[in-house]
């Protein structure tokens, strides 16, 4: 995920360049590239120009002011989920930071183990490939595949309406490092069938490699990326046996245990919550206000339904039993993550309960984080920081447009009619507590594409807050100069220069 990226650019560095202070609150230099460059921009600031980005750090320096003036005490502070799923943002950087200490620091690349794989690098694979849904599926076409039943008439047989899917797979390519590890060795021949490779948990995969072209890096800077690809994806294959590994030691001893009755019922209750139509998905998501990004949003129908079971027993794991309220709380903080995006009605049961077996491995590393102090990383906290003061800031526009009565008007006619001057009034009472490090700023640069980030496989799949709208102003004609010191990114030197 791309906070992983940053976790090993920032691991590096000492300390983060500070951008911008607003009272207690800062803005990095790379959260301000983030929140700039992961989510789709407004057109009024969607470009790398200087104005443009401006009116971004401008827009960034609004929204801490919005949080600021909203408080620590208000409505949302005392809601309860609101509360559930800031921890829970935390708890999965935490997480994220264990990965890094745990599974990637640990790695040491092996200097012939990075050469065999740089010669292959190049290569752009021809396959034709079968997915098995389940282990007994790809037995079985193992063992037919074994008695020289051709590849081809084997996928014809199973999908008899449909292509044989076929595709190129370069070495870069988003495919599950199992996929990755299996063609790109020195063994692999024309026409051989590779498989089943293990993908996921209930996914495997056959490839029949037709051949392969090979893209050769020419220029210096080409080898250069390649080899850094190269490193890169060996890494993350260590380090994910590391943190399998890990995860073993960490679980080792604790069974699981399910209460089949109620199991059966949260099933009935949840499944057709899943299934919920695009319609009926997105009207809940204009309802939500903080984590729109859930695969299971629960109508207040099950949510009654879900009441009247709430004290039951649901499963028991290293001695203590969780009920079904104890299970619902515990989702607020880790939204259930599905492997599988789409399955047919009779695999929810399955998908449901591999869900949760995930949800309480992670419950598990979160306390192993929380031991090892992971909440005090500064880049935990600032990972914190940003989605508490976008949600406040957002609680914040809210209050402010229902009090002066906008209502109906586009985006843009908002702020130019409430916003921007409500942000100009923030920006005179907080005048003596905004400081700019207008040096780093000056170095930034943008791209123009618009990109939207996600972390697969994780709770909260988004990345960084949607931009906040709240201002098109484009001078940097306030607050004082930002002076940094040299051994902390706490302090700040009043003196203007």
């Amino acid at each position: 995920g791309a906070f992983l990226a940053s976790c090993k650019q920032e691991k590096t560095a000492v300390q983060e360049e500070i951008l911008a202070k607003v009272a207690d609150k800062t803005i990095s230099a790379n959260e301000f590239i983030r929140r700039a460059e992961y989510t789709i921009r407004p057109n009024y600031c969607s470009g790398d120009n200087y104005i443009h980005r401006k009116i971004v750090l401008n827009s960034l320096i609004a929204e801490k002011l919005l949080a600021l003036e909203a408080g620590d005490d208000n409505a949302l502070t005392h809601n309860h989920e609101f509360n559930q799923y800031i921890t829970g943002r935390k708890e999965q950087a935490m997480r994220q930071w264990l990965f890094y200490e745990v599974a990637v620091k640990p790695v040491k690349l092996d200097t012939g183990e990075i050469n065999r794989t740089y010669r292959l690098a190049g290569r752009v694979y021809d396959v034709s490939y079968l997915n098995a849904p389940d282990e007994q599926t790809a037995q079985k076409i193992s063992e037919l595949l074994g008695k020289g039943i051709p590849f081809d008439s084997l996928a014809k047989n199973l999908n008899p309406k449909k292509r044989i899917p076929r595709r190129e797979i370069n070495f870069e390519a988003e495919e599950p490092d199992a996929v990755n590890a299996a063609l790109f060795n020195e063994n692999i021949r024309k026409g051989e069938i590779v498989g089943p490779v293990k993908v996921d948990r209930d996914n495997f995969v056959f490839l029949k490699v037709n051949g392969w072209r090979t893209q050769v890096a020419m220029t210096e800077r080409q080898q250069r990326d390649r080899l850094s690809l190269v490193k890169d994806k060996l890494t993350e294959r260590h380090a994910l046996v590391n943190y399998e590994k890990f995860i073993s030691k960490i679980m080792h001893g604790k069974t699981l245990e399910f209460n089949e009755p109620v199991f059966r019922k949260l099933v009935t209750i949840l499944g057709p919550e899943y299934y919920k139509t695009p319609k009926e998905k997105k009207e809940q998501f204009n309802k939500k206000f903080w984590n729109k990004d859930n695969d299971l949003m629960i109508r207040d129908d099950a949510q009654a339904e879900l009441a009247k079971i709430a004290d039951q027993p649901f499963f028991t794991i290293d001695g203590r039993t969780w009920t079904v309220a104890d299970f619902q709380d515990e989702i607020l903080r880790h939204p259930l993550i599905f492997r599988k995006k789409k399955f047919p009605k009779n695999k929810f049961a399955r998908q449901f309960k591999l869900a949760v077996v995930d949800m309480i491995r992670d419950h598990y590393l979160t306390q192993e984080a929380y031991k090892r102090g992971y909440d005090k990383v500064p880049q935990v906290v600032r990972n914190v920081n940003m989605w508490r003061d976008n949600l406040l800031a957002l609680y914040q526009k809210k209050q402010y447009l229902d009090f002066v009565g906008a209502k109906g008007k586009k985006t843009n006619e908002l702020i130019r009619e409430y916003l921007d001057p409500y942000v100009a009034k923030l920006r005179q009472k907080y005048a003596d507590q905004i400081f700019i490090n207008t040096d780093v700023f000056e170095k930034i640069k943008l791209t123009r594409i618009p990109m939207f980030a996600l972390q697969p496989n994780q709770a909260f799949p988004v990345v960084v807050p949607s931009f906040p709208q709240l201002t098109m102003h484009n001078k940097l004609d306030y607050g004082k100069k930002l002076i940094p010191e040299s051994d902390s990114e706490n302090i700040v030197s009043k003196t203007e220069k």
